[in-house]
Order: C-alpha cells, then sequence, then structure tokens
C-alpha cells in the first residue's frame, strides 16, 4: 500500500454509498447494522480489501475503501450485499430487492480528498441530529482510529497519515467540509467543452491522450460531479474498457 503523500489517482481509492431500495431504513435496528459490519468483517480480507473508513446510518452506509483491483472492490460489495438482503428479507419476511440499484461509488483522487472524505463519513451522524459528537456514534470508524480497531491498523495509518504513530492529533484536526461529488443534474457534454477550452486542446487530442483523461476525470471532480464511466466514455470518446485500463493501469 502507497506511503508517501501522492497523487492517489489510479490507485483504486473509492467513497461508496450503498442505500436501500426506495429510501427504505434497511438498517434501523441496531442488530442489522451489526448484521452489516460483521458481514464487511468477515469478506474484507477475503476479496483483498482495505475499509479506510466507514459509517452505518440507518437508510444508507458509507464506505472509504481501497484495493489493488477494482473488480475486488465490485465482487466484495456484491457478496456482502446479496447476503446481507437474504438475512434482511428472511428477517422482515420479505421478497424482492433490499438495496437501491447497486451501489455509488465515487474514485478518490488526492489527499485532501481523503480527508474530507474521512471526516464526511464520522460527521453522518452528527448531521443527521443522532449525535453531538462524532465520537458518540457506535457504527462508524471513528473510534477505530484512536484505538486501533476494526479495520484500522498500522497499514491503514501510514497510507492515511504518513505514520502510525502521532497520528491522532492529525486525525482530530481533519476540518469538515461539504463533500459532495453526487451531482446529478448537469450537462457532461457543455462541461467537456469547457474542460477544452480550459486546457486549450480538442477532442481528438483528449480520445490519444491518458493525462488528458485523468485531468478531465480530476476536473469533473474538483467541480463535485459524479457521473457513470460509460457517460465519460461516452463524452470523451473512448470505449469503456479503455478508460478502465487507463484509470487503474501503474
Amino acid at each position: 500500500m502507497p506511503r508517501k503523500s501522492r497523487n492517489l489517482f489510479g490507485e483504486i481509492l473509492c467513497h461508496h454509498m450503498v442505500q436501500g431500495l426506495n429510501r427504505e431504513y434497511i438498517f434501523q435496528m441496531n442488530d442489522e447494522k451489526k448484521k452489516y459490519l460483521e458481514l464487511l468483517k468477515n469478506y474484507y480480507l477475503q476479496f483483498k480489501i482495505d475499509i479506510v473508513a466507514y459509517c452505518i446510518m440507518d437508510n444508507h452506509a458509507h464506505l472509504l475503501m481501497y484495493s489493488k483491483g477494482i473488480q475486488n472492490i465490485s465482487n466484495f460489495m456484491q457478496q456482502v450485499n446479496l447476503l446481507y438482503a437474504k438475512y434482511y428479507n428472511k428477517k422482515k419476511e420479505r421478497v424482492g430487492y433490499v438495496f437501491r440499484n447497486r451501489f455509488e461509488s465515487v474514485p478518490i483522487m488526492t489527499r485532501e480528498q481523503m480527508y474530507k472524505c474521512i471526516k464526511y463519513i464520522h460527521m453522518n451522524p452528527v448531521k443527521a441530529g443522532i449525535v453531538k459528537k462524532e465520537e458518540q456514534y457506535e457504527y462508524s470508524s471513528y473510534q477505530d482510529y484512536f484505538n486501533r480497531t476494526g479495520f484500522v491498523n498500522d497499514k491503514i495509518l501510514k497510507f492515511v497519515f504518513n505514520s502510525s504513530e502521532n497520528y491522532i492529533e492529525k486525525f482530530q484536526e481533519i476540518e469538515y467540509k461539504d463533500f459532495n461529488l453526487h451531482k446529478e443534474n448537469f450537462d457532461i457534454e457543455k462541461l467537456f467543452k469547457d474542460f477544452l477550452i480550459k486546457e486549450g486542446v480538442n477532442s481528438l487530442q483528449v480520445k490519444k491522450s491518458k493525462i488528458l483523461v485523468q485531468k478531465f476525470i480530476s476536473y469533473l471532480i474538483s467541480k463535485q460531479y459524479k457521473c457513470s464511466k460509460s457517460e465519460i466514455a461516452r463524452v470523451l470518446p473512448i470505449s469503456r474498457a479503455t478508460l478502465y485500463r487507463w484509470l487503474y493501469e501503474k
């Protein structure tokens, strides 16, 4: 796992949000939160996942995860959500889908974004009025950082803070800022045209340049917009396979 403070682009550090279908409160009871957390703990090592931060709310859950392979993350989430859906349906004596779509995933490109994301995840129950302070919420990784419990270990601490020593002060000093990478009502083609003007290039140059593709995605993130890889590939235009390769190859 990388330890130097450098751009995280392509290293597959992603913020994931899973939500109940129709915003149903699928984690409302404490035993339901515990079950989802149990499944995360049971399978993250098997799928070679590192969980950097998490928070399980009543109708959704946030996860900041790292892996060397994007498919590992996808398989991990599918496994956990499938098993939780079976558990939830059996408990509620219901059938059908439990989760909205699959899961939302947003790549984290810089260390600054990573810090914002960690703070945003832990502040969820505070902003929702459930607790007054982050440390009071039982179903997040906040206390894990202080006690080195749960998913947080030396490897995670070195990844986040470049050190597993004297990290508490750095952790406490992270400031809360709105971390909204989920704007949906936007014109991606207009954003692409704006990007071309900003960079002084044309679409053909972008199509042939991995660096410009990376810059465009960083541009979208800097503007706090979320879109699918298919939408990005369509507007560039490059194939989705090429986009995946350029996103995640070393």
